[in-house]
């Protein structure tokens, strides 16, 4: 089992030196943020963020920030194949820096598409000590989403096994066993991450950093929700969305249930008082039995309309 588990790392095809000086303050002005790969980056608490820009302002930013190197045409399909230097790790460090002025260093690496990106940051940010249970039902979903969105995987072996090595499991069981969950958490997970994305990133940032309160079982049934013109952007309308998905639940299994025909429920009252006389000792057993038998036998043609 213990093999299977690497086929879960995303490891960049090359990593690149970011050459002369020139090249690298270069580089820095040509950053790109993408708001659907900084999703993935657990927020912050203030009190975090304060002590982070402490240490970055008395000791300067010592570890590089970590960007995606590549091209218009590989991020959105054929265009400009001009180049682009997406962030894919060290945001609040970025963020930092230039609000306060102060240098950077770069490391650049590439990656064959935006899915092979996402796996690598999530596997990242899975390797952080301080992940609230929040973030990592986030990021568990989120690796499991990501993994079911590439055919064959995660039961191709990687190249460091051979296939007999690996043996047929679902995503779900494989997730479970790295993680030392159910693969039933894997899989309320992946609502929970569903639902969440749903949410207007600013929002969602709140909720993974327990600034507004969501149970997780209302974010789990906001995935199956009917798709939505735009992302949730208030709590407000958040718990209006899920009013009205509780009252459209209510409404549609009341209209799965059968009205109960007048008749049919005086038939069952007069059944249910037949039961009764089972224990009278004054009205012989049999009568009472035949007179329950000819009541059933009514009671089922009422239903099926034949009376």
């Amino acid at each position: 089992m213990k093999k299977t588990l690497s086929q879960f790392a995303q490891k960049p095809l090359i990593r690149k030196e970011t050459g002369s000086l020139v090249q690298q303050e270069s580089i820095k002005d040509q950053i790109t943020i993408i708001p659907e790969l900084e999703a993935l980056i657990p927020p912050l608490t203030q009190e975090e963020y304060e002590q982070l820009e402490a240490n970055i302002i008395r000791e300067g930013c010592r570890e590089p920030l970590l960007l995606w190197s590549t091209t218009q045409t590989v991020l959105d399909g054929p265009g400009e194949d001009t180049p682009l230097y997406v962030l894919i790790d060290g945001h609040n460090r970025y963020g930092i820096c230039r609000r306060n002025g102060l240098d950077f260093k770069i490391s650049l690496r590439e990656f064959t598409d935006k899915e092979a990106v996402r796996g690598f940051m999530i596997d990242n940010q899975l390797g952080r000590r301080n992940l609230t249970p929040e973030q990592m039902a986030y990021l568990r979903g989120q690796k499991y989403l990501n993994l079911k969105r590439k055919p064959g995987r995660p039961n191709q072996p990687d190249e460091t096994f051979p296939e007999t090595d690996a043996p047929k499991m679902r995503t779900e069981e494989l997730l479970a066993a790295q993680f030392n969950v159910s693969p039933k958490t894997i899989r309320l997970d992946a609502q929970y991450a569903k639902g969440l994305d749903r949410l207007a990133d600013p929002l969602k940032k709140e909720v993974l950093s327990r600034k507004v309160k969501v149970r997780k079982s209302d974010l789990v049934a906001l995935a199956d929700t009917p798709d939505l013109a735009e992302p949730i952007q208030t709590e407000t309308a958040l718990q209006q969305v899920l009013a009205a998905d509780n009252t459209r639940a209510s409404a549609t299994e009341s209209a799965t249930l059968q009205p109960i025909d007048p008749e049919l429920t005086k038939k069952i009252d007069q059944i249910m008082q037949l039961t009764k006389q089972l224990t009278d000792r004054s009205i012989p057993l049999t009568t009472t039995c035949q007179s329950l038998i000819s009541g059933l036998q009514e009671l089922l043609a009422i239903q099926r309309g034949e009376s």
